[in-house]
């Protein structure tokens, strides 16, 4: 089977994307929109698509806050045959939809969210949501705008119905929320996450190269030495006040890892993490 690409547009932007993915190409990035969307693995050969041991496979669901994260995921498929659907939200197409109201079960959020994108297995419900939107792309030409406008009315109302502590709703919830946080409230509630400064950005919803600009004039420094900063700070705290293992808390900091932790650490403090610990014990 060779690479084939598919779409289905709603008021003239994309609304359904179909993936049908073989193998690695010359050039494998796939490119989505940024906006937030919802990935349905029709068929998978169990790939480890986030270098995580999370596997793709019949069922696997991704929902996410930016699609070019979601692109650079499915990117990672080196071998055999993975398949997927692709829901775009797009914010406009959302208002135009839900004629500028809230969908029913929806509620605001409270906080700024702690996670952008989530992975999990699919319930019955999206599942067969899913299977039957494989069937548009075999018959586009019975496809009009009523029935598009339903699809995706469909799709986000069984979201909003997910189990209120699932973080697919979470990120439902979003999608319609009227809190605007502030930049400082959103940067603060992810210093300690993993998150690279594009996904950042798409929490805040800036462009990388708006959220640089943004990060600089508020906070005087750039954001890849702001945040490491923090997290640096954060994790002296707790070698210093906890007992808990090195590895643990370059973990529980956002590093992924702990050699290079150590070496940032000793870079900054004169001492390695380790070093640092035994000079505080022996006090």
């Amino acid at each position: 089977m060779s690479n084939k690409f598919q779409q289905i547009l709603l008021y003239d932007k994309p609304l359904f994307s179909l993936y049908e993915l073989s193998t690695a190409t010359v050039d494998p990035k796939i490119k989505l929109p940024a906006e937030s969307c919802f990935v349905y693995v029709l068929k998978g050969e169990n790939q480890d698509l986030t270098n995580s041991g999370f596997v793709a496979r019949e069922g696997t669901v991704i929902i996410s806050l930016c699609g070019k994260t979601v692109g650079s995921t499915l990117s990672k498929n080196t071998s055999g045959c993975l398949i997927s659907i692709v829901v775009h939200f797009d914010r406009d197409v959302l208002k135009k939809v839900f004629d500028g109201k809230k969908p029913k079960y929806w509620k605001d959020l409270d906080q700024p969210l702690k996670i952008d994108i989530v992975k999990e297995d699919a319930s019955v419900l999206i599942s067969s949501y899913f299977l039957g939107i494989s069937n548009f792309f075999k018959h586009k030409s019975a496809l009009n705008e009523d029935i598009l406008v339903l699809k995706l009315k469909e799709i986000v109302l069984l979201l909003l119905q997910t189990n209120e502590p699932s973080e697919l709703y979470i990120i439902a919830r979003s999608l319609f929320s009227d809190r605007v946080f502030s930049f400082q409230e959103v940067i603060e509630t992810h210093i300690y996450e993993p998150l690279n400064l594009i996904r950042l950005g798409a929490m805040t919803n800036n462009s990388l190269a708006s959220f640089k600009r943004k990060f600089r004039k508020i906070y005087q420094d750039s954001p890849g030495r702001y945040i490491r900063k923090k997290k640096l700070e954060g994790a002296k705290v707790l070698i210093r006040s906890s007992q808990k293992s090195i590895s643990d808390i370059c973990y529980e900091c956002g590093f992924s890892n702990p050699s290079s932790f150590s070496r940032m650490f000793k870079s900054e403090y004169g001492k390695s993490s380790f070093e640092y610990r035994l000079s505080r014990n022996a006090y």
